[in-house]
């Protein structure tokens, strides 16, 4: 699928939603970004697909970090800080997996969600997400988290329709060569 040239406008506003979604606290609130039909997969996990909205933010539900004791909710204390960068895909990012990662979602093939990408002009963008530890410690285990996020216009609002986790593990020494670091 070749990549369109995206609008750089559009990238700067789909920059400003992926932050505004980041940054809402409540979890199911944060559905209120995604279409109504937003589908999931992941690569490393593909049973952690989803085909809705409902269900992904279920999976936010269930993976959100938990709270060790109430003194750690009232005093606010960091152990780790994140980080992400987010960036308009290449040429060659505008691909879906395979077969096995899209059929756990609901499509028959990676080329059927291509044909889909293509025929409803979604606009994809390479999110990269991981945490560093507020205080120095022996082993930085952080999760590090990699995303193609695609949005499609629905109406006149930009919503999120399909998540390719792409990698779920340790960080592997490629945060922040993604663009600009934010928080």
């Amino acid at each position: 699928m070749a990549s369109p040239q995206i609008d750089p406008a559009l990238v700067n506003h789909l920059k400003e939603l992926y932050a505004s979604y980041r940054h809402t606290k409540d979890i199911d609130a944060k559905g209120a970004f995604f279409s109504p039909s937003c589908y999931q997969i992941c690569r490393p996990k593909p049973s952690f697909a989803a085909r809705d909205r409902e269900t992904i933010v279920r999976y936010l539900h269930e993976t959100a970090p938990k709270k060790s004791s109430p003194s750690e909710e009232d005093t606010g204390a960091l152990k780790s800080k994140g980080y992400y960068t987010i960036r308009p895909l290449t040429d060659v990012e505008h691909e879906f997996g395979t077969d096995e990662h899209v059929i756990p979602a609901g499509f028959s093939s990676a080329e059927d969600v291509k044909a889909k990408a293509r025929s409803e002009g979604w606009v994809g963008m390479r999110v990269d997400l991981w945490d560093e530890p507020v205080v120095a410690i022996d082993k930085d285990d952080s999760l590090m988290v990699k995303v193609q996020y695609w949005w499609r216009k629905d109406q006149d609002e930009w919503l999120q329709i399909f998540h390719d986790i792409m990698y779920l593990g340790s960080k592997d020494g490629s945060q922040g060569l993604g663009g600009e670091i934010l928080e």
